[in-house]
């Protein structure tokens, strides 16, 4: 009796390496792949055209991917614009399947709310709905003691071939009209040529194939200018695969060095973080491609061995880091709309929203603040650095609440995910409890990482008349030219905040919620160290 499924993809739009796919084809006769783009996401507070664009390049390339393989021009990436459980009861009336297989996905309350609608679906109707691993975050109670073993054999798993099977991927007749794609012109736009800083986009085998394709975000009413289409990471399997060797042959040498400046940081940072977000490319790869590569510098005589070798260790460490955090959503579903450390749960912040529109425009006086947030909103990327200082400045300055930024800065990430993001959030606002609060000073990093204020100058074109001297001595009351003056003075500010934060992390038993946060969220790696009450509180003030 033959036997179909449903491949629900997801954020996993390759075929290299993917759990879900090859279990799919292992087991049933056929496979028809579909992608479900819900209007709810669609018009969910953190969804931004960064994040359509993602999708629709990724499912173009896969289509393009999967028509070299299969060597056929017809379409077997079916496509559906509804909500799950009305795509999938379509589907089935038309065709019943037997199986319903995805990954599984560590998201906010609207994910985790449709994939428990879909669960109830699929026991209603009886179809076995199949999730599997592709990262190394684990459902269920974690023991963080045991964790980083678990992560480690995941990583270390044989990672999966593309699937030889791959004539089985199929959309039966039943299935044509509903999975109809919307009709439009083959368009490709070419990269920016002239920024250094994205030089590798430029390479030829990916002209002529971003944003190429079937499937266009202006269909579901995102528009990108022709600035955004000319700054924005190219999203598939195959731009992956140059992203990640020109990492590992030219732009990782001074990777460690060039990740804190924005104006390195577009070249010299590793670039993988959209394809690890949407599913271009897996982290296993990504790990232990750079672990070979690691360990072939040992025996190399090739010049500055040891420097590529050092820098590859520190992006392995944070290949790492991203599964650690995502942990966290994932064991905390909670932390979409609440902090952590339940110290602060009755926190009450100015939220004003004058200096929240100030923040979200570029328009606080503080010129490597409002450049970074203007670059996000056309290129869709800033490096971690800058983003831990844009959190600094709206939590510790301008007494944001983390759930007032955290969807307007969702939206200005091409690599949006959910976990890296939130926890992220949370631990630069302070709001974890067990890392010391780092107040990141706007003026220091535009002294640090922008001297000739190149970046400044290319994001906050009012300024192009001064010199970095002329705007790093800028009377903050007074603004530059056009150039406003700082919303706030920023010492008495962060002063304030840190009174707030403190007086709710040391009350009556705040230390042992704090080391209880520790003790379930907290990093095991290294070597096994004795529990430590939380240092006491410190009127001191970051200078970073």
């Amino acid at each position: 009796m033959s036997t179909h499924a449903i491949y629900w993809l997801k954020r996993d739009f390759r075929l290299a390496d993917n759990p879900a796919l090859t279990a799919a084809l292992e087991q049933f006769d056929s496979v028809t792949p579909v992608f479900i783009l819900e209007p709810s996401a669609l018009s969910a507070p953190e969804t931004s055209f960064l994040h359509v664009h993602a999708q629709c390049d990724a499912f173009n390339g896969l289509t393009l991917h999967l028509r070299q393989r299969t060597k056929s021009e017809d379409q077997i990436l079916g496509l559906m614009h509804e909500e799950v459980v009305v795509a999938l009861e379509k589907l089935y009336r038309a065709k019943p399947f037997a199986a319903l297989i995805s990954h599984f996905e560590t998201g906010v309350n609207r994910t985790f709310a449709r994939d428990k609608a879909a669960k109830k679906w699929c026991n209603h109707t009886g179809v076995a709905w199949q999730e599997h691993r592709q990262t190394g975050v684990f459902r269920g109670p974690v023991d963080r003691d045991v964790r980083h073993k678990d992560w480690e054999a995941f990583y270390k798993a044989d990672r999966l071939p593309i699937p030889t099977a791959l004539h089985l991927l199929k959309i039966p007749d039943e299935y044509t009209e509903i999975l109809q794609l919307p009709k439009s012109e083959q368009r490709t736009y070419a990269p920016a040529t002239e920024l250094a800083s994205d030089k590798w986009m430029t390479d030829p085998a990916l002209l002529g194939r971003m944003h190429a394709g079937p499937l266009l975000p202006e269909h579901f009413g995102h528009v990108l200018s022709a600035e955004q289409l000319r700054y924005v990471q190219p999203v598939s399997e195959q731009a992956a695969e140059i992203t990640l060797t020109s990492f590992h042959q030219q732009r990782a040498l001074d990777y460690s060095k060039g990740m804190s400046s924005p104006n390195t940081a577009f070249y010299r940072c590793s670039r993988l973080s959209v394809h690890l977000a949407w599913g271009t490319i897996s982290g296993r790869c990504a790990y232990q491609r750079t672990q070979t590569y690691y360990d072939a510098l040992k025996e190399s005589d090739l010049e500055n061995a040891g420097t590529w070798r050092k820098n590859l260790r520190s992006f392995l460490s944070r290949l790492h880091w991203r599964d650690h955090f995502t942990q966290r959503l994932e064991t905390e579903v909670a932390m979409e709309h609440r902090p952590l450390n339940p110290n602060f749960h009755k926190l009450k912040l100015e939220d004003s929203d004058e200096l929240y529109r100030a923040w979200i425009t570029g328009t606080t006086g503080y010129p490597m603040v409002d450049a970074c947030i203007r670059c996000m909103a056309v290129t869709g990327y800033i490096n971690f650095r800058m983003r831990a200082m844009l959190t600094s400045t709206a939590a510790h300055m301008f007494h944001l609440d983390f759930r007032s930024i955290d969807k307007p800065m969702a939206r200005l990430y091409t690599d949006y995910e959910p976990g890296i993001h939130l926890a992220q959030l949370q631990m630069q606002a302070g709001m974890v409890g067990i890392n010391t609060l780092r107040t990141y000073s706007p003026d220091k990093q535009f002294l640090d990482h922008d001297p000739e204020a190149a970046f400044v100058h290319r994001w906050v074109p009012e300024l192009r008349p001064y010199t970095a001297a002329e705007i790093s001595k800028r009377d903050l009351t007074q603004g530059l030219g056009d150039y406003p003056p700082a919303v706030v003075e920023r010492m008495e500010r962060i002063r304030a905040y840190k009174k707030i934060i403190g007086d709710l992390k040391f009350q009556p038993g705040g230390r042992e919620i704090t080391q209880a946060v520790f003790d379930k969220h907290g990093s095991r790696r290294g070597p096994r160290r004795k529990k430590k009450t939380p240092p006491k509180k410190k009127n001191t003030t970051a200078k970073d």
